[in-house]
């Protein structure tokens, strides 16, 4: 009987595309997402360990056969590369750190070039206040004219616009991917209340089905330090002071 377990870390930002070399990511480094891989490599139950991240974010130091990587860039790459290897393989858990960014670039569009559309929508036309926003919001909304992401944008480009999409929730679809996956999922917020980020990293895990929650305040982040605290559906799991702490909590978590 093989009692190995398959794992999955997700590490690092994402990286959406606005043109053909800007894009919109975040600070994240993939450091802890790494530590924590290197952290569960050590581990004889291992059978694989699958790492996702971009090109950029740090990887693990260790080389083991064990190890596989799968580099993403977006966030919707991110839920491919989960839903492929999930509904592929037998999987214990999935430690999910990576800091997937909130939006993407859904176009690039300069001022003049909105200013023109909107202007052919409500020239010579009567509306009221609320038919005029409507008007104008769908304008925004669908433009006849954006730029072309697949080239680099001038430079010189004045008055140059993006309009931004939400990307998905990815960490909500990982329990509909298969429900039995033990799920750690991270919350980062900045200079909150321990009160406040305990209250919103429990109504994340709730409503993500998620196992357990690795709860962070960024003010409390640097020089060596990395403060944080895990916790459950009984409430605190443990308190950490440091990315190595970390690791060892979840190592224990998943193979406990």
């Amino acid at each position: 009987m093989n009692n190995k377990k398959n794992i999955i870390v997700t590490s690092g930002p994402t990286n959406e595309r606005i043109d053909a070399v800007m894009k919109i990511t975040n600070m994240s480094t993939g450091a802890l997402g790494a530590i924590v891989a290197d952290e569960l490599l050590k581990e004889e139950e291992l059978g694989k360990l699958y790492y996702i991240s971009p090109k950029l974010a740090y990887k693990p130091r260790n080389k083991s056969k064990k190890l596989e990587l799968v580099q993403i860039e977006s966030a919707l790459e991110l839920l491919k590369a989960l839903k492929d290897i999930i509904t592929n393989n037998d999987i214990y858990g999935v430690v999910h750190s990576a800091a997937v960014g909130d939006y993407y670039g859904e176009y690039a569009i300069t001022g003049e070039q909105l200013a023109s559309l909107i202007a052919n929508e409500v020239y010579n036309k009567e509306f009221d206040k609320d038919e005029l926003e409507k008007v104008i919001l769908d304008v925004i909304k669908n433009p006849d004219i954006i730029m072309d992401n697949t080239h680099k944008i001038s430079s010189y480009q004045d008055n140059l616009m993006v309009k931004l999409g939400l990307t998905p929730k990815v960490i909500s679809s990982i329990k509909e991917f298969d429900p039995n996956i033990k799920l750690i999922g991270f919350k980062l917020l900045d200079g909150v209340s321990k009160e406040e980020l305990l209250n919103v990293a429990s109504k994340l895990r709730e409503k993500n089905k998620a196992d357990y929650i690795v709860a962070n305040d960024l003010s409390r982040i640097g020089h060596g330090k990395h403060y944080a605290t895990i916790i459950n559906e009984n409430g605190i799991y443990s308190e950490c002071e440091s990315k190595d702490e970390i690791s060892k909590s979840l190592r224990k978590i998943l193979f406990k």
